[in-house]
């Protein structure tokens, strides 16, 4: 599918990342609202509360969640760039705590956030805000949940090869999330 949309998903995810991500190549053959909406999330959240360094332990934890293969080479390289070590890397994709306990606070939030769909009782709140990670990062982090569970879900069905550059990345991780071998099946919502 070829639309004035899809032109502008490929030249701004271009002029932001460089190149088009597979991810992308496959969704703009259907829609180009997603990459659309992605890269105007994207932009929009590399000026919020999160350091580039936060946003990777976010993403990373996301990427583990979704068991995204795709999303992990990709956030484990962007978090190499933000100055991430590889062994917290590992340690993030293997669903491990990391030492920093604001880190650690972020990948709590995330996966709370998650688990429990936002509902955050308010002592879970004040030990969040206690470690660092008020109401902000946590709004910046439902954005990045929003955002990785369309990159996840769709590398799901679509399983995008990883991006070429990427490959030296994708081998020298010793945790790389794939298909789990059983699909827990929850309801979203209860009612």
């Amino acid at each position: 599918m070829s639309s004035a949309l899809t032109r502008d998903v490929e030249q701004t995810a271009t002029e932001a990342y460089g190149a088009v991500p597979n991810l992308f190549k496959e969704t703009n053959q259907y829609t180009g609202a997603p990459g659309a909406v992605y890269v105007a999330a994207d932009a929009a959240l590399m000026d919020g509360n999160l350091r580039p360094v936060d946003q990777q332990v976010v993403l990373l934890t996301l990427a583990r969640y979704h068991n995204s293969r795709y999303d992990s080479v990709i956030h484990a390289r962007m978090a190499l760039d933000a100055g991430l070590p590889p062994a917290t890397i590992d340690r993030l994709l293997a669903g491990e705590t990391v030492a920093d306990d604001r880190r650690q606070a972020l990948v709590e939030a995330t996966l709370k956030s998650c688990e429990e769909r936002g509902w955050l009782d308010p002592e879970t709140l004040r030990d969040f805000e206690a470690r660092g990670v008020g109401r902000g990062e946590l709004y910046e982090i439902f954005a990045f949940i929003g955002l990785k569970t369309f990159t996840g879900f769709t590398s799901h069905i679509a399983d995008p090869e990883v991006d070429g550059p990427l490959k030296d990345v994708e081998a020298s991780l010793e945790e790389v999330p794939d298909e789990p071998e059983t699909i827990e099946r929850q309801r979203l919502f209860m009612g």
